[in-house]
């Protein structure tokens, strides 16, 4: 039997309706579950954090859908991306994955508290034949003073919005990526950004 936590996570996907209404769905049935099953938020995070066993399926559904891995890669290893192999595009993809689940996987986690604040209303925009939409928020801690401002950038699928990038405190993730990427490419190719990323999540 699935857990009530790994239930809830598969329960909540991005649809075609506003992102911000399922992002603030998503955040109350997140916060209600961590306050009845905190070992059991533990217990899961722990799972997702162990890259020596299979991701729980339905958390691999959860990234799957609600994460565009295809727009967010495209965008770090933009200009080069139509130059990689179809392989090559899948295993950047994977560690894009990982890395990302190495770097905010503890913010799954029964202690920490935070509320949500949205700031506006969607903003919408076409870029290249895509469509996008920004959501933009504030997250304070319940335990200190401190605010972050995130804003969730969404791609526009034929069947869903999904995120594709994240701007924290004005400061775009995949464009960060996109720097460094662009920097080791240029000297190492493809070999050379793949290193980087596996020994840097070796580190973690």
């Amino acid at each position: 039997m699935k857990s009530v936590v790994a239930a809830v996570v598969t329960a909540y996907f991005f649809t075609g309706a506003d992102p911000q209404t399922m992002l603030g769905t998503q955040y109350k049935a997140y916060i209600t579950v961590q306050a009845f099953n905190p070992a059991g938020v533990e217990k899961y995070r722990d799972k997702i954090l162990d890259s020596s066993r299979h991701m729980p399926r339905s958390a691999q559904t959860f990234l799957d859908t609600n994460i565009d891995w295809e727009i967010y890669a495209e965008s770090i290893f933009r200009p080069n991306w139509d130059k990689l192999t179809k392989a090559q595009k899948a295993k950047f993809k994977r560690l894009l994955q990982r890395d990302a689940i190495d770097r905010y996987g503890d913010l799954f986690s029964p202690s920490l508290k935070f509320s949500v604040k949205f700031k506006g209303d969607t903003e919408y925009r076409s870029l290249r034949g895509h469509k996008f939409a920004k959501v933009s928020t504030t997250l304070s801690s319940l335990r200190s003073n401190a605010e972050v401002d995130i804003a969730f950038i969404f791609h526009r699928s034929p069947e869903r919005w999904a995120l594709c990038d994240v701007y924290v405190d004005g400061v775009s993730k995949s464009r960060l990526y996109r720097r460094e990427v662009r920097r080791i490419y240029k000297k190492e190719g493809y070999k050379g950004v793949v290193k980087v990323f596996q020994k840097r999540l070796a580190q973690k």
